[in-house]
């Protein structure tokens, strides 16, 4: 396991993400097609750490190393994690061991499957010569000899490479291709967004990804209202709003811009989801999942963080929302500015949407989740890039929208989001 788990297990969740103590040696098990929400609550039998989350992280490299944005990010890790639940196969096995289990000798590999799937939709995703042969590399150690494994590799790499091409052709016509469409912010520069990089950069991220296929089919233009519009420039809340940041750039704390580097995720990481992927892969780990359940808590976090991105994509360039600093040049941004508008906050989004959706998996950690997410918002703050009703917008279309995902019970149901419309 990386030590990216480590660090978060270490600095993010220590004393705080523990199973409760009448529950470590409880097991209950789901029901064959269905995975019960609070996974807390009992202990899996995987030795391992599942498929799903090495694949995971093997995303998160790849993100990382191309610099690929935060919008796109969410997208990269909602195809990957759809393809891998979609692989599963045999998942009443899910607390079976497959390498220890004779009697799987004639099933298909679920690690090969899984394993393909990612192959598939990664190589699509980032198809540059040594990305494919990285890829290459970590699929052998799935399907290859040294794997130890006892099902038919075979079978499981044709349902995996079926899983991964289904995904791939949604990807094709999801519009993300058209996401970075030209855009021309509102006039005055003086009340709203404008391009102030040194040199000039006058294209802003990504103007367009709120026009993406969102995967739970949502307007989103009902979350440029949601819970309110951002408040009108020069009113008093938004007054209020920039004195607050304005005080913290004039006090910051070296704690708290320990918080901000905690959070940042800037170029060249995992960006804010992987945050999410990173939290969600060490409670995967740390509880022990097998298979089917690590697959559909992927899944659903994922699928709520795009749509998330969307929306809150979608909200930006409705309101092209002026930044702090550039309202107020005495404003100090030590971590850098970002590129787009700002509201909502995209920090406070997948803060919003990685606590809901993870705190309803793992409720005796669901209070630090929550704190997280709220903290991971609020850090854009103290880097002096956003407002408090940025922030507060972001969390609640975050929460809102896992609140959403939340509803789909189990793997069928999740899906058949990939057939719809």
């Amino acid at each position: 396991m990386s030590s990216a788990l480590s660090r978060i297990g270490t600095a993010l969740l220590a004393g705080s993400l523990l199973v409760a103590c009448s529950d470590q040696n409880r097991v209950v098990e789901p029901h064959p097609l269905r995975v019960s929400l609070d996974l807390s609550r009992g202990v899996a039998e995987a030795t391992t750490p599942p498929t799903s989350v090495r694949w995971n992280e093997i995303a998160r490299s790849l993100v990382a190393s191309h610099n690929t944005n935060g919008p796109s990010a969410s997208r990269v890790y909602a195809l990957v994690s759809m393809a891998q639940l979609d692989a599963l196969v045999a998942p009443h096995d899910d607390h079976h061991d497959e390498d220890n289990d004779a009697r799987a000798h004639a099933r298909p590999s679920t690690r090969a499957a899984i394993a393909k799937a990612s192959f598939v939709v990664l190589g699509n995703l980032y198809a540059d010569a040594a990305t494919a042969t990285l890829l290459a590399e970590q699929l052998a150690l799935d399907e290859g000899p040294q794997a130890g494994h006892d099902r038919d590799v075979a079978a499981g790499d044709s349902i995996g490479n079926a899983a991964g091409l289904t995904v791939n052709a949604r990807a094709a016509t999801d519009g993300a291709a058209a996401a970075n469409c030209p855009a021309t912010p509102p006039l005055p520069a003086s009340q709203f967004w404008h391009d102030d990089a040194v040199p000039p950069n006058p294209q802003p991220v990504l103007p367009c990804f709120g026009q993406v296929r969102t995967w739970l089919d949502l307007d989103v233009t009902k979350f440029r209202t949601h819970p309110s519009p951002p408040p009108a420039f020069g009113s008093a809340g938004f007054l209020a709003g920039l004195t607050e940041v304005r005080q913290i750039s004039d006090t910051r704390t070296p704690e708290q811009l320990a918080i901000v580097d905690n959070w940042l995720d800037g170029n060249n990481t995992q960006q804010p989801p992987g945050h999410w992927n990173t939290i969600a892969s060490e409670l995967i780990t740390r509880h022990r999942l097998g298979e089917e359940r690590a697959a559909f808590v992927l899944a659903a976090l994922n699928v709520a963080m795009m749509d998330t991105h969307v929306a809150c994509w979608d909200r930006k360039y409705t309101y092209w929302e002026i930044r702090p600093w550039m309202v107020d040049p005495a404003i100090t941004t030590p971590r850098g500015q970002p590129h787009h508008p700002a509201n909502p906050s995209g920090h406070a989004c997948a803060g919003g949407a990685g606590s809901g959706t993870l705190a309803r998996f793992f409720p005796a950690e669901g209070d630090s989740l929550v704190a997280m997410g709220d903290e991971e918002g609020f850090s854009t703050v103290l880097s002096g890039v956003h407002y408090r009703f940025d922030v507060d917008a972001g969390l609640a279309i975050g929460r809102a929208i896992a609140a959403k995902v939340l509803r789909f019970r189990d793997r069928d149901e999740l899906l058949a989001l990939l057939t719809a419309r």
